[in-house]
């Protein structure tokens, strides 16, 4: 991996990429992973994307592009990003802000309140959270002082050349708190144009400004794990197979949400797929890198 402050953005628009190629050119991957609401708009490429990073030591960044109206529904957009991320090591999760039809125009008011609704989902399950939109966003609607609780991302492309028109220097720093700078959506035409392992003819490209250095945690794996041992779940995460496994209430099958507080036992182990329990009766499974030994 090349230590260059350079992080790409990818997606499914980006098709299915060899992180373990490209790896040599950046220092970082943000890739989308999920959008809207619907358990269905998670993204394509997204565990792909995420699972070839993790296991390649890449940190891992994600962001979630917003529809919301209104709080309720950037609240449920949460969950939705946290569904995604629950498996992954993931240092922060974005909030996207831009224009939808869908969407359509909303107050200033209400953009912080749709992001504040947002992040505090997102903290509350443990983790760092950050907004992104474009520089002119920052400067006319997202203006609330509000904002200054988060890390943000912003977008200036200049002549979108493939180059970082700047010097790698921060043109407008709202709130003080702009640790990433989206430069170019034609990288593979500038600083990336050796790049390996993706396919795209377009690529963002962000400069690192201090994300790495101050998110950036690698997790360590359990490697000498055994059936009987005990274990905690940690925050925000789900079952291994997609809520596969389920709990029964009055009869009918319902999601089974971990406890994260809950001691558990291991039942059974294969490769990063870990059976846990309670008293020998299987609670669900769990990635490996989603549980701690107590």
């Amino acid at each position: 991996m090349k230590m260059n402050n350079l992080i790409i953005d990818i997606s499914y628009h980006n098709g299915q990429v060899d992180l373990s190629k490209a790896k040599e050119s950046i220092s970082g991957v943000i890739a989308i992973c999920s959008y809207g609401w619907s358990d269905k708009n998670i993204d394509k490429q997204w565990s792909n994307n995420a699972s070839q990073a993790n296991k390649l030591g890449i940190p891992l960044f994600a962001y979630h592009f917003c529809y919301a109206r209104n709080e309720s529904e950037a609240k449920k957009e949460a969950n939705l990003a946290l569904k995604a991320c629950s498996n992954y090591n993931v240092s922060v999760i974005y909030y996207d802000l831009e224009y939808s039809d869908y969407q359509g125009s909303l107050s200033n008011e209400m953009y912080y309140k749709i992001a504040k609704s947002f992040c505090d989902e997102i903290e509350k399950a443990g983790y760092a959270v950050g907004i992104y939109a474009n520089q002119d966003w920052f400067k006319t609607k997202l203006v609330n002082q509000g904002f200054s609780a988060w890390t943000l991302w912003i977008a200036n492309y200049g002549s979108n050349n493939g180059y970082n028109n700047w010097d790698n220097k921060i043109q407008y720093n709202p709130f003080g708190n702009v640790l990433l700078h989206q430069f170019t959506s034609n990288a593979k035409k500038g600083v990336l144009k050796s790049i390996k392992g993706i396919n795209s003819k377009f690529l963002d490209c962000s400069y690192d400004h201090g994300l790495i250095k101050t998110f950036y945690k690698q997790k360590e794996t359990i490697t000498n794990l055994q059936c009987g041992d005990s274990v905690r779940v940690k925050v925000g995460t789900t079952n291994f197979d997609s809520f596969n496994i389920f709990a029964f209430k009055c009869g009918v099958p319902v999601p089974f949400f971990f406890v994260f507080n809950n001691k558990y036992e291991v039942i059974q182990i294969k490769g990063d797929r870990v059976v846990i329990g309670v008293n020998g009766q299987v609670t669900g499974a769990i990635s490996k890198n989603c549980i701690e030994k107590i």
